[in-house]
């Protein structure tokens, strides 16, 4: 098969008159990644399991555009869709329902349009929900990609996904620009902000012990965060396999895109994004 180049996941959005998210340059990284995963897991799974699955909980428009430029560039949902290889089914929500609606239209004018479901909240909140879109009494297997833009994604969310079947996930973890800009007010003892994020409320004692070793609060945070994945039967993640995320004029870091699987094809899959996903040319899938 041919060589996918970086460029293939950048994928030219017209002016379609509807709305279109504001983003960073830096936001690119992002799409490269997650489209670049989301093809191997189409791709190589799609003769071994009944359903594949694509979630999307913080989906937005489906358009984006990218600050400082004239460029629109399809969003993560839309990349999605126009894999060589599509999922069995799409399951898309977003808390704002402007946007909500703009990636409706935007997917009805697909060609072949999928099979979606959307809904509209707070992922927290329909998790429940989402659960129930998801294939019943077949072999399934997920690829969820969680895009907050801070610490707005309860662990508990999570793990109730976790518990429905073989499922991957790439999540933001927004610990530079959320975690360590508002430290002082997420370790306050009345702010559960963090509570939620790890889902516990005992994690202040073990960040004291951290901070006083030298520990920063992203560190901490991204540690603790793999190693409650690995709680839930994930395979262990090091830092040095998150994906860190810069500005690209300052190199200041943003957030690390981290990936969870509970199985080693899917950390030979996101091994193959890391080594491939900056080169000039891609995998050949």
């Amino acid at each position: 098969m041919t060589a996918r180049r970086r460029r293939d996941y950048l994928i030219a959005a017209p002016d379609d008159g509807l709305l279109a998210y504001d983003v960073g340059p830096w936001a690119e990284d992002k799409y490269r990644r997650v489209g670049m995963y989301a093809e191997m897991f189409a791709t190589g799974m799609k003769n071994l399991w009944d359903r594949r699955v694509y979630l999307d909980l913080f989906a937005g428009p489906g358009h984006s555009k990218v600050r400082g430029t004239n460029k629109a560039v399809l969003a993560s949902p839309l990349i999605a869709l126009q894999l060589p290889d599509r999922f069995d089914k799409y399951i898309f929500a977003d808390e704002y329902p402007d946007a909500l609606e703009a990636l409706k239209a935007r997917v009805a004018r697909v060609t072949s349009p999928p099979d979606a479901s959307f809904i509209q909240g707070d992922a927290n909140t329909i998790v429940e929900r989402v659960i129930k879109e998801l294939p019943k009494n077949q072999k399934t297997l997920s690829f969820c990609f969680l895009d907050p833009y801070r610490l707005n994604i309860h662990f508990d969310t999570v793990r109730r996904l976790a518990d429905q079947g073989p499922v991957d996930f790439l999540i933001l973890l927004a610990l530079y620009v959320d975690a360590n800009r508002n430290e002082r007010t997420y370790v306050a003892d009345e702010n559960q902000t963090i509570d939620a994020f790890l889902g516990d409320s005992s994690w202040r004692e073990a960040w004291e012990a951290a901070r006083k070793a030298g520990q920063t609060i992203v560190e901490f945070l991204a540690k603790e965060y793999a190693a409650r994945m690995t709680r839930l039967g994930y395979l262990p993640v090091s830092l040095d396999r998150m994906v860190k995320v810069r500005t690209h004029n300052k190199r200041l870091p943003l957030y690390y895109l981290a990936f969870f699987s509970r199985h080693k094809k899917g950390l030979e899959f996101w091994d193959q994004v890391l080594k491939y996903s900056d080169d000039q040319l891609g995998l050949d899938l």
